[in-house]
């Protein structure tokens, strides 16, 4: 997930209530939905002239309209003189509370298994157990994971790596996972048919980049790539990966390529808002009423509803940025799914951002949280 970094006032439930009258012409517009801003995510209900706002530090995604926790936990992989510790990405089905890995970095487990096998004198540690102060090698990888659209996430990740008599080497390379398989995607899993239209374009983008790519900067990857939008529809945003002792810590991004509209857009375009020319404010449109967020100067957001005449009614102050909205329209609502919803919103309150990332157990069994559904899901 993106780096946690919450107010608490963000983890507590907010509620902003307006008196009920009898006058429906006054009352803010029916609605129900879901808003993912910044660390975290918000549920809003208005119903009957009463608006609540409820936050917690969760990032969901919606496949088929069944609604799962997308969360992230370091795999600890250290020996006595080796400090290895990888990122692996669980999703968690709401409903069962079931927990699988989508994804797991590749370089972190790899060194460890190099090190076994040079260091077969060493052993892997406890789960209390801390490697030497000064260790023989160290890795540790950094995953961000970017919203949610539809069955794919986008992710960035970062690997800094440390030897004795060696210069330090990073990596830094961009991805997308398929949450319904739980594999890479590529360019023909997201875009289809558009796929080889795709990379002959960035084939010609990759022209501008030559300098880069002839000193050794950058190398093309074709599967370092992230989901973007343009034009108001979906596009590949490449990112030429970098490696080395040197200050590999970033990717070299081409300009986002457009591609037509595939079926599984058609959900997300409706939960993307609709941004003013100065970037303050954001809307977004659904059924009889609109989702207003407005930023000040000093990067703050606010939440309003807006009814069919431009009136708005106060929600309140959300975390930075919004991104997009799950809309929580009755028809689509059943009793199982809010119950669902409504757990996995108490146990994120409940913890805080110490608890969000969780460790795996040096003895290797992989746990979803120390705190919340400890299910072990497989070993290393």
């Amino acid at each position: 997930m993106r780096p946690l970094n919450l107010v608490p006032a963000v983890l507590a439930i907010l509620c902003a209530c307006r008196g009920a009258t009898t006058d429906a012409s006054l009352m803010p517009p029916a609605a129900e939905f879901v808003l993912a801003a910044g660390d975290s995510t918000f549920w809003v209900t208005s119903q009957a002239g009463r608006i609540t706002l409820r936050g917690a530090p969760i990032d969901l995604a919606q496949i088929d309209g069944r609604f799962f926790e997308l969360y992230v936990v370091d795999s600890d992989l250290s020996f006595s003189r080796a400090d290895l510790v990888g990122q692996t990405v669980y999703r968690r089905d709401l409903q069962t509370g079931d927990s699988v890995v989508v994804y797991s970095d590749s370089i972190v487990p790899e060194l460890a298994r190099q090190y076994a096998r040079e260091h077969p004198d060493d052993r892997r540690l406890g789960q209390e157990e801390e490697p030497d102060e000064v260790p023989f090698v160290a890795a540790a990888a950094t995953l961000d994971l970017g919203a949610a659209r539809g069955p794919f996430v986008s992710y960035a990740l970062h690997t800094d790596v440390e030897r004795h008599g060696a210069l330090p080497w990073h990596t830094t390379r961009r991805g997308v996972i398929d949450l319904r398989t739980g594999r890479s995607a590529t360019v023909a899993d997201v875009a289809g048919s558009e796929a080889a239209g795709i990379e002959r374009r960035r084939d010609r983008a990759l022209v501008n980049a030559r300098d880069s790519l002839r000193h050794g900067l950058y190398h093309m990857d074709p599967g370092s790539f992230s989901l973007a939008t343009f034009a108001g529809g979906p596009a590949i945003a490449y990112g030429l990966p970098s490696a080395g002792t040197g200050d590999a810590t970033q990717v070299l991004s081409l300009e986002p390529i457009g591609f037509a509209s595939p079926a599984w857009w058609n959900q997300v375009a409706s939960s993307l808002p609709m941004r003013s020319a100065d970037n303050s404010r954001e809307v977004w449109r659904h059924a009889s009423y609109s989702v207003v967020v407005r930023y000040d100067d000093a990067g703050d957001a606010r939440m309003s509803l807006r009814d069919s005449t431009s009136r708005e009614w106060p929600v309140g102050r959300v975390s930075s940025p919004a991104t997009h909205i799950f809309w929580l329209d009755a028809s689509r609502f059943d009793t199982r799914t809010r119950r669902a919803l409504t757990r996995a919103f108490d146990e994120a309150s409940a913890y805080g951002a110490d608890t969000k990332v969780a460790s795996v157990a040096r003895s290797g069994a992989h746990l979803a949280s120390s705190v919340r559904h400890p299910v072990p899901v497989g070993r290393d």
